[in-house]
């Protein structure tokens, strides 16, 4: 995914996600089962993100009205796909894969030669999704996280 770039889905438009969005895109992902959405997902810590990678992080409108998303990052050595999230009303119409496209072609234009992203283990349709696209399960790597705010 990402060789070329994707079609367009008929009457919507996908754009850079911008400040403005950060609110819409927050309710979106909370409307979803199975998207985490945590204590780094609040509307500064968005707007920071898309600050730093402005030309990945997209939304999909239709109508003016948010019915999707997608975080692209890319920290000089890999990209990272956070929060791909369709309206639930629009599930299963493609939407997904466009955004996995469109974002996936962006991170290639900004040299980044392989693509990581999380989901949980119990998102059975995430998993799914993303094979069908093609994407590879690691199963060779395990993920730990550290909270910086335990003192402990």
């Amino acid at each position: 995914m990402g060789e070329k770039k994707p079609e367009a889905v008929p009457g919507c438009r996908i754009e850079k996600a911008q400040p403005q969005d950060a609110a819409m895109m927050l309710e979106l992902w909370r409307s979803i089962p199975g998207l985490g959405v945590g204590r780094g997902d609040d509307e500064g810590s968005l707007k920071a993100f898309m600050d730093k990678n402005p030309s990945t992080c997209l939304v999909l409108k239709k109508n003016k009205q948010l019915i999707g998303t997608v975080l692209g990052g890319f920290d000089g050595r890999r990209g990272y796909l956070y929060h791909l999230a369709v309206h639930p009303d629009y599930q299963g119409r493609g939407y997904g894969k466009t955004l996995l496209g469109q974002v996936s072609h962006e991170l290639k234009l900004l040299g980044v030669p392989k693509i990581h992203l999380f989901a949980f283990s119990d998102n059975l349709e995430a998993a799914q999704f993303y094979k069908n696209q093609g994407w590879e399960r690691r199963r060779d790597i395990k993920v730990f996280s550290w909270d910086t705010n335990n003192n402990g």
